[in-house]
């Protein structure tokens, strides 16, 4: 009964306890791009929210603020010679904008975890033949991660697998709700010529980071990171995505808990890395494409994003990667952005795609970072779940394809 009132409480009024009515994210663009003007950027996480870091495409960033905080940084900001101008007015409006007036699944919405949690269970039972929900590990505060394996014949385990993963940061909320319709879209369409079932296996997991993704329903919206503790600080959590043990720590996160780029101690010290390390290294000869799903910025990203080292594969990484944009451009018109990550965006070490490449040696390691480019940023409106899914399916359609036809498979 009790989870029954929190759920009604969730999905009327305010999503979650901390409110972020009069909070406006802010787009602060230097004059000129140098490399101190990027480092103050970076610098204002110390004080704010950043939505979006400077990167390669564009010397930008997008910066959550305080109402009362808004005059005068920008203020600041425009005697230093900063560009600013406001991209979302009032935060909290955006937020209420996402959440469905009544509760239940439902593909083109976003859902909450136990919503997601039992879709999981109904979808495999009632396609025994094509789904299989399987427990890959565990979060921190105790809950299954599941992926869904999804193939043409389940018993067939020498079948090449596309391994996709969904909520590694618990804001991005348009991730989960992108694999859950990836899921249904394989199956649903499993009898057509172009059936994609007929080339691979697809492992997807919705939600990699439950406990944050929980979290965002629950108490704060705009929630990041995992929700282990951290010894000696009042601060929660580490970033899911520079924990991998791969590069671990040498650029590009932090060590401070209070970042919302921090590290952890030690290399997959989060329980939720180093489950998903041991399952996709247990069954990396059958893997051929291995993708971290992440929002906002439109980019499509390989290896490496510890240096900008360019990797042994990088002309076919390259290929596979225009393949695949070209695909999405042609769906919708949204131009993706492609290349290694620490060029496309910045350097980040620790991250799942190096980890996929260097120490699961899968070839075809892939970030990217869906809709959009910063209109609405985190806070995605529904209506564009199903347009968001359709050009990652091409994209993502173009990658299998380009692997097909150069006898990747």
């Amino acid at each position: 009964m009790f989870r029954s009132l929190l759920l009604a409480v969730c999905l009327v009024g305010a999503l979650a306890v901390r409110d972020y009515t009069g909070y406006k994210v802010l787009t602060v663009t230097p004059s000129s791009p140098d490399a101190s003007s990027i480092k103050f950027l970076r610098s204002l996480e110390s004080e704010y929210d950043i939505w979006r870091e400077p990167s390669g495409a564009d010397p930008s960033t997008d910066v959550m603020v305080p109402r009362m905080a808004v005059g005068p940084l920008k203020t600041k900001m425009e005697g230093m010679g900063f560009e600013v101008r406001t991209k979302i007015d009032d935060v909290q409006s955006l937020i209420n904008q996402q959440v469905k007036s009544t509760a239940g699944f439902d593909y083109q919405n976003y859902n909450t975890m136990e919503e997601i949690q039992q879709w999981m269970v109904d979808f495999s039972a009632e396609h025994p033949d094509l789904v299989e929900m399987e427990v890959i590990g565990n979060t921190y505060e105790g809950r299954d991660i599941h992926k869904l394996r999804i193939s043409s014949d389940l018993s067939d385990t020498t079948r090449p697998i596309f391994f996709m993963i969904g909520g590694t940061h618990a804001r991005e909320w348009i991730t989960p709700a992108t694999m859950i319709n990836f899921a249904k879209h394989l199956v649903e369409n499993r009898n057509e010529d172009n059936s994609l079932l007929a080339l691979m296996e697809f492992n997807i997991v919705p939600v990699f980071n439950q406990d944050g993704y929980t979290h965002t329903w629950v108490e704060d919206r705009m929630w990041r990171k995992t929700r282990s503790p951290n010894a000696g600080s009042p601060c929660t959590g580490t970033d899911p995505n520079r924990n991998w043990d791969s590069q671990w720590g040498t650029g590009g996160s932090s060590s401070l808990p209070c970042s919302d780029t921090y590290m952890g101690t030690v290399p997959a010290s989060e329980v939720e890395i180093s489950s998903m390390q041991n399952h996709v290294y247990a069954i990396r000869d059958r893997v051929k494409v291995f993708m971290d799903v992440h929002a906002y910025s439109q980019f499509w990203m390989y290896p490496y994003g510890y240096s900008e080292v360019l990797p042994n594969d990088k002309e076919e990484l390259h290929a596979a990667s225009e393949k695949a944009v070209d695909a999405i451009f042609a769906t919708h018109g949204k131009r993706y952005e492609y290349g290694p990550i620490a060029t496309v965006i910045y350097v980040a070490s620790g991250s799942s795609a190096d980890w996929g490449y260097d120490v699961a040696e899968i070839t075809h390691s892939y970030a990217l970072e869906l809709r959009d480019t910063g209109e609405y940023g985190f806070l995605l409106p529904a209506s564009q779940i199903q347009p968001a899914f359709e050009e990652f399916y091409a994209g993502c359609e173009a990658t299998v394809h380009y692997l097909r036809d150069n006898n990747k498979l």
